[in-house]
């Protein structure tokens, strides 16, 4: 079990974030941001409230310094991105400065959406955030929302048995290792959990992981090739506990990501929120969605250092705080077989045979190399060994397969069901197909679970 938290110090740099909602909303901080040379001995800071009511938005000053005229921009989205719309604000007059009580009212199109108020002293200024917000939250929080607890997060949990942490958490995959030369790992609302870590020699290079949970207790390196991770679909949360480094390849990452270390992102495509409890490394091509962000509490590193020509938008969406959210990995125990009186005298499971549908196997370990007609709600327990299902060319197989002491093959179009394996689950035909279906589905009786 792994888990992190973070006691570094607040950021000099606050990003200022509005919440816009039908009433008065909650308090955001003003950013402040300095690209000049020279640094201003004293860094000013306003408190602002967004309000909305007649049918108007408007921004309040409610305490702090007063922002001088031309030293802040307000930015809005209306639904097309952030657009500078500060000349469209009115309330003060002439080269006023916005101080305490003073009110700016929208005038411009659209009805906003997210705004980002930004002041720089001495230089020019740039957007360092976006806000994330809906109109159905008000108030504001300099803390990224903490996640719903997984699996194994609970500090006190309830006892509970493998079996129903499987049906509970819809758990697809549960192995050290997922090595995939398929095409698509398809689980929407399913959870894949890897005690091992991930790099590019385990997936093909077009592979797509739409699991809505994926957990990965080790460093995960995806450099070349495009396969992607996470449910577009239904996106969840994606768990590294360790380094996260996503390099060449123009790949989806659906479902907000939490790493436990460093993050590195060239030109994977962040299709939501992305939580780094270390130090962010920026390549030249990442695209970041409109509403997604990432929180980083250590350093920084970019193309800006050195090329002024940087995309400043993704610079606008990696935001620096002093403690971002934890989790905790998954420590379920795969479990050993029941009896073997259990499954051969009480509920009819044979040693060995040929692939077939419906049948059930109990055996030291499991073979079939050959081509078989598809078999179809199968339940195949090696009890020491592994299962190995290969050969199978255009024909697929359905069931539950549980190797406790080993691992799990698969060569065939396709394989739909639940792959628990204590030495991880390997897919060695591309183009294959893999589907989540829950225990379940193949046994309604829980007297008759095998595990």
């Amino acid at each position: 079990m792994s888990k992190y938290t973070d006691e570094e110090g607040v950021s000099e740099v606050v990003s200022a974030m509005l919440l816009i909602g039908l009433t008065v909303l909650g308090v955001a901080l003003v950013g402040i941001v300095f690209l000049s040379d020279t640094q201003p001995d004293e860094i000013p800071r306003a408190t602002i409230v967004a309000g909305s009511g007649s049918g108007s938005f408007a921004l309040v000053h409610e305490g702090g310094d007063p922002l001088r005229a031309g030293g802040y921009r307000i930015y809005v989205d209306t639904g097309s991105g952030l657009i500078d719309r500060t000349g469209e604000f009115t309330g003060l007059e002439g080269d006023d400065p916005w101080s305490v009580g003073g009110t700016l009212v929208y005038d411009g199109p659209g009805t906003p959406e997210r705004v980002v108020v930004t002041a720089g002293l001495g230089g020019s200024e740039t957007i360092l955030a976006e806000p994330d917000f809906s109109g159905e939250t008000a108030g504001f929080s300099p803390d990224p929302v903490e996640p719903e607890p997984g699996p194994g997060s609970d500090p006190d949990p309830e006892p509970t048995s493998f079996i129903n942490y499987v049906i509970d958490e819809n758990v697809f995959v549960y192995g050290n290792t997922l090595n995939f030369e398929g095409g698509t790992v398809t689980g929407p609302g399913a959870t894949i959990v890897i005690t091992g870590g991930l790099d590019t020699d385990d997936l093909n290079g077009g592979a797509s992981i739409a699991v809505s949970d994926i957990y990965i207790d080790g460093d995960v390196t995806l450099d070349g090739g495009s396969a992607g991770l996470g449910s577009a679909a239904e996106p969840g949360a994606i768990y590294v506990d360790g380094d996260l480094t996503l390099g060449s390849g123009k790949r989806h990452i659906y479902g907000d990501v939490y790493v436990a270390g460093d993050f590195s992102l060239k030109d994977a495509r962040i299709h939501d929120d992305v939580y780094v409890n270390g130090d962010l490394t920026l390549g030249n091509t990442p695209w970041i969605a409109d509403d997604a962000h990432i929180y980083y509490n250590g350093s920084i590193k970019s193309p800006l250092d050195y090329d002024s020509g940087y995309d400043s938008s993704i610079i606008a969406k990696c935001i620096k705080w002093d403690t971002v959210s934890g989790f905790e990995m998954p420590d379920e125990e795969i479990p050993l077989t029941k009896s073997a009186d259990w499954y051969v005298e009480d509920h009819g499971y044979e040693p060995s045979g040929d692939l077939s549908s419906n049948m059930k196997i109990f055996a030291d370990s499991y073979s079939s190399t050959s081509w078989r007609e598809t078999a179809t709600n199968v339940v195949i327990i090696a009890r020491t060994g592994d299962i190995t299902i290969t050969g199978m060319g255009g024909s697929g197989v359905t069931g539950i397969f549980f190797a406790p002491n080993g691992k799990v093959t698969f060569s065939g179009a396709f394989l739909e069901g639940v792959v628990i394996a204590h030495d991880g689950f390997f897919v060695t035909s591309g183009g294959t197909t893999v589907i989540f279906r829950n225990v379940q589905d193949y046994i309604s009786n829980p007297d008759d679970y095998p595990f």
